[in-house]
């Protein structure tokens, strides 16, 4: 690793110091979003909505996102939180159903019998595809003995999450007017499921064989999130869902945590719904949905905001005999997720600073010279090296030039002449004082 010079560290420092003042001084132009974006997705029937980015961190809407309303059937993705890390690479432990465990069970089941042997993977399948209550109530009891006690595990996690506005009275979702959660809370938890592995594959399945077990043959249980199955409605399956869950109660009304991605495009974006009207047979919960994700995959895209090949600046160089100057570009490419109506060209700035003024050759290609930062508006997109695009030789006469001329210019060969020409004088007054002592000399001789 080469070392850098305490002068060049200094220039690289003073470098910094200046692009942050030029940065701080410069007058930006102030971009508003909405002067840039489509329409917001229309939003209809609906209490509540959030939308988010996976990949970039960032909420790109919202739609009274901070109200309380009820989870509904989202709740069970808290319940497949806990269960799913109760059991971590255990989800083959087996539990045995009980009457009372199914006497609690009401809304949508799979139909379980008293004394049958399920496993943990089972009832996740059965409670995440088809939203089905008695799965979630066998979770409950097999993870923490009571659902009470596993009640009390889905609100410690929620306020770990951080979702202080989210309660729980159940972990299937089935009305309790004390039980609540905001869009918010909701898409906090959801993003927490899908980085859970085997959450998003279980969402995902448009169906799910269950094996037999020793009371009941097989089962085939069908994915009731119609952006994922057409079995329960053919007008809403959304070809680039991945997943998550959808249900209603006659009070919290229609809601979905739904996951799209495109691959190619390196997206995926999470939609959360809730407290959704059904108006002339339409379920706005998915119509939202997918209002939210066509907005999402129209109005935003990565975009190449600087490219290697983009030349910045040129700078002089001294010491060839050939070339008088050297072009930086940048080290590396920057792409960042912005929306799809900006103008590259027109609405993104540069601002640069080198280490030095000029360069004396040699120069190997891919020397760092200075530094870029991309802004847009008020933002810094990123910054990164310049670097020089060539190498350039010396020329050895004019560096041999380079020598004489800065000799010449230093201060031990300007104190040298003044010593000799201070010498000199001193030599010519002594030889002039001597030969006029002997004069004088010569003078009295002859008197």
């Amino acid at each position: 690793m080469k070392s850098i010079s305490k002068t060049t560290a200094f220039r690289r420092m003073t470098a910094a110091v200046l692009l942050a003042v030029t940065l701080f001084l410069t007058v930006l132009p102030v971009y508003a979003e909405e002067d840039v974006l489509p329409e917001t997705p229309p939003i209809e029937h609906c209490r509540a909505a959030l939308l988010y980015n996976f990949e970039n961190d960032r909420i790109l809407f919202e739609y009274n996102a901070a109200e309380r309303v009820y989870p509904a059937s989202t709740a069970k993705i808290m319940t497949a939180i806990v269960a799913m890390e109760a059991f971590e690479g255990k989800l083959d432990s087996k539990i045995t159903v009980t009457q009372a465990m199914l006497d609690e069970v009401a809304g949508n089941r799979i139909g379980f019998y008293a004394g049958e042997v399920v496993t943990v993977e089972q009832m996740l399948n059965c409670m995440l595809v088809n939203s089905a209550n008695d799965a979630a109530i066998i979770l409950a009891h097999g993870t923490a003995g009571s659902t009470q006690a596993f009640v009390n595990l889905m609100n410690e996690k929620a306020a770990w999450l951080g979702a202080y506005n989210t309660y729980y009275m159940n972990p299937t979702g089935m009305h309790n007017d004390a039980m609540i959660t905001t869009a918010k809370d909701t898409a906090l938890i959801a993003q927490y499921a899908y980085a859970i592995p085997g959450f998003i594959e279980m969402t995902s399945t448009p169906k799910y064989v269950m094996e037999g077990t020793n009371i009941s043959d097989y089962r085939t249980i069908y994915n009731r999130n119609c952006l994922i199955s057409n079995y329960y409605r053919v007008d809403y399956k959304y070809s680039q869902a991945v997943g998550m869950n959808a249900g209603s109660t006659t009070q919290g009304g229609y809601c979905i945590a739904a996951a799209a991605e495109d691959i190619e495009r390196g997206l995926t974006y999470l939609a959360i719904v809730l407290g959704c009207d059904s108006v002339d047979d339409e379920l706005y919960n998915y119509v939202n949905a997918r209002s939210m994700f066509d907005w999402a995959f129209e109005a935003y895209d990565y975009a190449e905001v600087l490219s290697t090949n983009k030349v910045i600046c040129e700078i002089p160089v001294s010491l060839s005999s050939t070339i008088d100057y050297v072009t930086l570009v940048p080290a590396e490419s920057i792409q960042v997720y912005l929306p799809t109506s900006v103008d590259v060209s027109k609405d993104i700035r540069y601002s640069y600073n080198t280490y030095d003024e000029s360069l004396s050759a040699p120069i190997e290609a891919g020397m760092e010279c200075g530094q870029i930062t991309v802004l847009y508006g008020d933002e810094i997109l990123g910054s990164c090296s310049l670097i020089t695009t060539s190498s350039i030789t010396r020329s050895e006469f004019l560096y041999f030039l380079s020598r004489v001329q800065a000799f010449s210019q230093g201060r031990f060969f300007r104190g040298t002449i003044i010593a000799i020409v201070v010498l000199s004088i001193l030599y010519v007054l002594i030889q002039a004082g001597q030969r006029e002592k002997k004069l004088r000399r010569a003078g009295r001789r002859y008197k």
